[in-house]
């Protein structure tokens, strides 16, 4: 903010060369983790503060002090704020509701067909002919599963009060997760995500920044990704519907959509790889000895977890 330097790392780096009294100056580098790692061997820089993700490629090349922030890839998305009369409608339109409701009458013309078999010849209500037998049978097992059991027609055999027994206990835990499942489905349509599994990125139309970890995440699970130069850029094709998603570091994401793109995306709450944050440093660097054994001496003091919140 008006050219001072700001952030998690940045305010961590402050105050541990405050402390040590280790003079710097912070350079502007591209984003580009390449181009960081290169002009961090190439002795360019003598540390990358901007809080770069650990993962075992970087391990064979850098020296990382001991983490000081963890958090994980993440999906960003349009915001599609719809009713909940909206959210229902497209939730029955869901090809997987209509077969849990073709399941659940499957199984409710079986209750009733074996009710028909003990009762059609010893209960007027469930006798006569065979359509008019199986239809009072499946609506007796209907009203009975929904526990509304109108008792206009009740079983009398022993095989079908003991068919009508087995079916209230089934018809209960039916009906339950019939409720709690359509619950559920209707607010994740209101929240209109529909990643909710990593297999899922596979069959969207999913953006990355190029030599990213999002990219190298896609990459190593061969799922095709839209690469983009910056972040500012895929969140950009995002909110035009070019893409479908963006998969980029949470702390990233979230920054960027809260100062530029406030209300037209939204990030979710699911981490698909866990990213631990820290310095990178060349490898044999004394000074990673005296950042490492401030951190370890500072870190429950530290006021990381606020200063992530106000970012």
């Amino acid at each position: 903010m008006d050219g001072e330097w700001e952030g998690i790392a940045a305010d961590l780096w402050k105050r541990i060369a405050a402390d040590l009294n280790i003079p710097y100056e912070f350079i502007e580098m591209p984003g580009d983790q390449q181009a960081l790692v290169r002009s961090l061997l190439d002795k360019k820089v003598d540390v990358v503060v901007t809080g770069m993700g650990i993962n075992i490629e970087l391990l064979k090349k850098l020296a990382f002090s001991y983490p000081f922030l963890s958090s994980g890839l993440g999906v960003a998305y349009r915001s599609s704020p719809i009713s909940s009369l909206q959210a229902v409608f497209r939730f029955m339109l869901n090809p997987e509701f209509a077969t849990v409701v073709c399941g659940m009458t499957f199984l409710t013309l079986i209750a009733g067909f074996f009710v028909w078999i003990f009762e059609r010849k010893k209960n007027p209500h469930f006798g006569g002919s065979f359509i008019h037998g199986i239809g009072n049978a499946f609506w007796w097992a209907a009203v009975t599963m929904t526990t509304i059991g109108y008792g206009d027609k009740v079983p009398k055999t022993v095989g079908g009060r003991t068919v009508a027994m087995i079916w209230m206990f089934v018809g209960v835990v039916l009906l339950s997760f019939f409720t709690a499942w359509i619950t559920a489905g209707v607010a994740l349509e209101k929240v209109s995500l529909d990643i909710v599994k990593a297999k899922d990125l596979s069959q969207i139309r999913i953006a990355a920044v190029k030599n990213s970890m999002g990219s190298s995440y896609l990459r190593k699970r061969q799922i095709r990704a839209i690469l983009f130069d910056t972040l500012n850029g895929a969140l950009e094709a995002l909110k035009e519907k070019k893409v479908d998603a963006v998969l980029s570091e949470l702390e990233q994401l979230r920054y960027v959509i809260q100062k530029e793109f406030g209300g037209e995306l939204e990030v979710s709450e699911k981490t698909f790889l866990r990213i631990d944050y820290a310095f990178a440093f060349r490898p044999g660097e004394e000074i990673l000895q005296l950042v490492d054994t401030w951190m370890i001496s500072h870190l429950n003091e530290l006021k990381i977890y606020e200063n992530h919140e106000r970012y």
